[in-house]
């Protein structure tokens, strides 16, 4: 009687090096990362007739102003520079579809990877694929989408955009009466949270 031999199809190792990553965030793991960014960071967004006031708006008298106004600005309004920061790159975003469509195919493609088993290969067909495989083509295909969608313009737009906008509004708004800001004003030092002036010299 002859002997039936039952053989199994072999997989490639998928063992991969320690310096490749194996570990990208989820959507759901970024979930308490948003939310303490919007605790954190979003919590003292201002009213936007405080932002927009355009009876605060001067010309800064000389270096030292707009340094103190910058101090200021950039610490008061910080939850509302970041949303105009936001604001820009979802205006980029919408804008250029092949971007759009990048940062997607690179989010969808690498949760798919980190759904799959750790030291199971992908099996596709009668194809095995390896993750570290996987991880390459990803990216492989990445790049040219990355150069079609001009990712390196877009990002010097943002970057120039956001720092004009957000500079050029920090400087030209004075401080609010509230907020215990030193101005110096000629010979006079006034501080105008307290409403106090202190007479220098003569």
């Amino acid at each position: 009687m002859a002997s039936t031999q039952t053989t199994t199809p072999s997989t490639l190792p998928a063992s991969l090096p320690a310096s490749f990553p194996t570990s990208f965030p989820t959507l759901a793991s970024s979930l308490p990362l948003w939310t303490r960014f919007k605790n954190e960071r979003m919590g003292n967004f201002r009213p936007i007739g405080e932002f927009l006031d355009r009876n605060r708006l001067s010309k800064p008298n000389g270096v030292g102003e707009i340094t103190q106004r910058l101090s200021y600005n950039l610490t008061y309004f910080q939850s509302n520079y970041i949303l105009v920061v936001l604001g820009l790159l979802i205006y980029c975003l919408i804008t250029n579809f092949w971007l759009l469509f990048t940062i997607i195919f690179l989010i969808v493609g690498l949760n798919f990877i980190r759904k799959l088993p750790p030291d199971q290969p992908y099996v596709f067909q009668q194809y095995v694929i390896t993750q570290k495989q996987l991880y390459t083509w990803l990216f492989g295909i990445s790049i040219p989408l990355l150069w079609i969608s001009s990712a390196g313009s877009a990002i010097f737009w943002i970057i120039g955009a956001s720092a004009t906008l957000v500079l050029g509004h920090a400087s030209l708004l004075e401080p609010g009466v509230d907020n215990g800001f030193v101005e110096e004003q000629g010979g006079e030092f006034v501080e105008m949270g307290m409403g106090v002036e202190v007479l220098g010299g003569g």
